[in-house]
């Protein structure tokens, strides 16, 4: 028995194509343990090529092996903006801390509790703050001379501090809020 399919060559791979023989199709079916598979041949297809049609190029497939040196070009490592800009920056930064000082006296904030909150937690809020200088110290050593790998371990150390002591210092103004003090 003989079929004849007809079918545009770009829809058959090119493999396919340039075959000097019939391709075989078999079905094959799998067993589990020590049985055979089943595997019975089921038709012969014969590539018959159109006359008009040039066959493609089988382009040789990509193997694994050495390929040629590669020369990095690494681009060199950030520098800061000129000190100009940071001096600018710097004195924008100071000129708000009035204002911020001005605007926390006018929602009521005060420093009489001070000496309260350092009675009843010295350490707590005394490390809060230093954690706080320090992180900003960890930042400026960012900015002029640390790379990311010196900074990340000693922000994760400070930032460990601010919230252990961040957590006992809260605690203690709670229990002042609580209290009714503030």
């Amino acid at each position: 028995m003989r079929l004849t399919l007809q079918q545009k060559h770009g829809v058959i791979p090119s493999q396919l194509l340039i075959s000097p023989s019939p391709l075989k199709a078999s079905l094959i079916i799998a067993s589990f343990g020590s049985s055979t598979p089943y595997k019975a041949h089921v038709f012969d297809l014969d590539v018959t090529q159109d006359p008009n049609y040039t066959p493609p190029t089988v382009e040789k497939p990509l193997r694994y092996g050495a390929l040629p040196e590669i020369h990095h070009q690494f681009r060199d490592d950030p520098r800061s903006p000129p000190k100009i800009i940071t001096l600018v920056f710097l004195a924008a930064v100071l000129a708000c801390l009035p204002a911020l000082f001005i605007v926390w006296g006018g929602i009521g904030a005060n420093v009489n509790h001070l000496g309260q909150a350092m009675q009843q937690a010295p350490i707590a809020h005394t490390l809060f703050f230093g954690s706080i200088v320090a992180m900003e110290g960890v930042f400026f050593m960012y900015y002029s001379s640390w790379n990311l790998f010196q900074t990340l371990p000693v922000a994760g150390t400070v930032a460990l501090v601010a919230f252990v002591s961040g957590t006992k210092a809260l605690r203690e103004v709670q229990g002042r809020r609580l209290a009714g003090l503030r």
